[in-house]
C-alpha cells in the first residue's frame, strides 16, 4: 500500500514553478563558476511545501552540497513523471509514493529507498458526502468512489475496504484525475472520495465528512509513506551527495515542525500560495526521525528484511500484481530498500 506534504500538495502551485532543471540552478545563483563546478545534483520537486523547495527558496543548496556542485531542480506532477526521468538519467533524487516506486522498481528502474521522506497520517482520506447517510466503511457497499488510480489512495482505499470485509467487486472504484475530484464531488456524481491535500480540504468544505484516515491503516500493521528515491548509479557515484541532502531534509523537517512562522513567510512568497495552504501542509506533515527509522518497525538496519517498509512494501507489491499494474512480482522487494544512509546518520 503506499504515504507525501510534497508528492500530492499544492499541484496548481506547481504551474507557478520554474520547470525546466536549468532554470533550478539559474534560481539558486551558481556563484561558483560553470567550471569549477564538476559535480551536479539533480533533485525533483512536486512543487509543494517539501525540503527541495525549501532549499531553493532558502537558496541554501551551495551550503547543503558544497560550492563546486551544480544543483538543478526539475518539477514534477506525478510519480510516473519520477520514475520517466530517473530511467532517462535527467533526474537523481525525489520524493515519491509508494505506489509508483513499485511499478517502477517492478519494471526494471535501478533506483533505490534510501529514506522515509514522511509518514502519511491525516493527509489522505476518505470522505463521504455529508447527506449520504454513511458513517463507516461497510456504508461504502454499492456507492461511487472517485479517486486517482494507481497511487496511494488507491491503495489505501483497497486496503480500507478490507477493514470492512468488501472487496473492489462491492463497491464502484471510478479512476479520476486529483483536479477532476472537486467538481465531481460540487455535482454530486460521487458518493466519496480518497483523496489528499488540498483536494480533501475542498470536500469536507463542502459537507463532506471523514470516516478514514490514512493512519489507521498503522493498527493493521500497514505503513503507508512516501519515500525518497535515489537513482543507483548517482547514489554510487555521489552517496555523499545523498546523505549531505538527508541530514539537511532532518534539518529542515524539524524547521517545519518547531517554526512554521517562518516557514509560511518563505513559502507563501515562493511558491505564491495563502498562508493557510502553507499550514494545512504543515499540520499534515509527519517526518520520521533516521533514529526511529533504523528500528524494525520502519527500514530497520542494513540487510534487515523482516522490516515494517519491506512488508508493506511485499503487499504492495502483491496489490499491484494482483490489479494489473505490475505484470510480474518482484523477485526481491528488499532489494529496493538501502537502509546504509540511514545507518550513517544515526552512527
Amino acid at each position: 500500500m503506499k504515504l507525501n506534504l510534497s508528492r500530492r500538495d499544492f499541484h496548481l502551485a506547481a504551474a507557478n514553478m520554474l520547470v525546466a532543471s536549468s532554470a533550478g540552478s539559474l534560481l539558486l545563483g551558481a556563484s561558483s563558476p560553470a567550471f569549477a563546478q564538476s559535480r551536479s545534483v539533480k533533485l525533483g520537486t512536486f512543487g509543494a511545501i517539501d525540503a527541495q523547495n525549501y532549499i531553493r527558496a532558502k537558496n541554501m543548496a551551495p551550503k547543503t552540497f558544497g560550492p563546486s556542485v551544480a544543483s538543478d531542480f526539475v518539477t514534477v506532477r506525478a510519480g510516473s513523471e519520477v520514475i520517466s526521468a530517473m530511467a532517462g538519467g535527467s533526474l537523481d533524487m525525489c520524493n515519491i509514493g509508494s505506489s509508483p516506486m513499485m511499478v517502477g522498481y517492478a519494471n526494471g528502474l535501478k533506483a533505490s529507498m534510501v529514506y522515509v521522506y514522511k509518514n502519511i497520517v491525516d493527509s489522505e482520506c476518505l470522505v463521504v458526502q455529508g447527506t449520504s447517510g454513511i458513517t463507516n466503511i461497510a456504508g461504502l457497499k454499492g456507492k461511487k468512489i472517485g479517486l486517482p488510480f494507481n497511487t496511494s489512495v488507491h491503495f489505501a482505499a483497497i486496503a480500507a475496504l478490507k477493514t470492512a470485509g468488501l472487496g473492489i467487486n462491492d463497491v464502484q472504484l471510478i479512476n479520476m484525475r486529483a483536479d477532476q475530484i472537486a467538481s465531481a464531488w460540487q455535482r454530486r456524481e460521487i458518493d466519496a472520495s480518497y483523496i489528499w491535500v488540498p483536494v480533501l480540504p475542498r470536500l469536507t468544505e463542502d459537507g463532506g465528512k471523514i470516516i478514514f484516515k490514512t493512519g489507521d491503516l498503522n493498527q493493521h500493521n500497514l505503513l503507508i509513506f512516501d519515500a525518497l528515491l535515489v537513482r543507483d548509479e548517482f547514489k554510487q557515484k555521489s552517496p555523499d551527495l545523498v546523505l549531505a541532502f538527508l541530514k539537511e531534509y532532518e534539518q529542515i523537517a524539524r524547521t517545519f515542525k518547531q517554526d512554521p512562522k517562518e516557514v509560511v513567510e518563505t513559502m507563501t512568497k515562493f511558491l505564491n500560495v495563502d498562508e493557510a495552504a502553507v499550514m494545512r501542509s504543515l499540520n499534515t506533515f509527519y517526518p520520521v526521525p533516521a533514529s526511529e527509522q533504523l528500528s524494525s518497525k520502519w527500514m530497520g538496519k542494513p540487510g534487515e528484511k523482516d522490516t515494517g517498509v519491506i512488508k508493506t512494501l511485499q503487499t504492495q507489491a502483491q496489490f499491484l500484481f494482483e490489479s494489473g499494474q505490475i505484470t510480474a512480482m518482484p523477485k526481491d522487494v528488499a532489494g529496493l530498500v538501502d537502509q546504509s544512509f540511514v545507518a550513517k546518520m544515526v552512527a
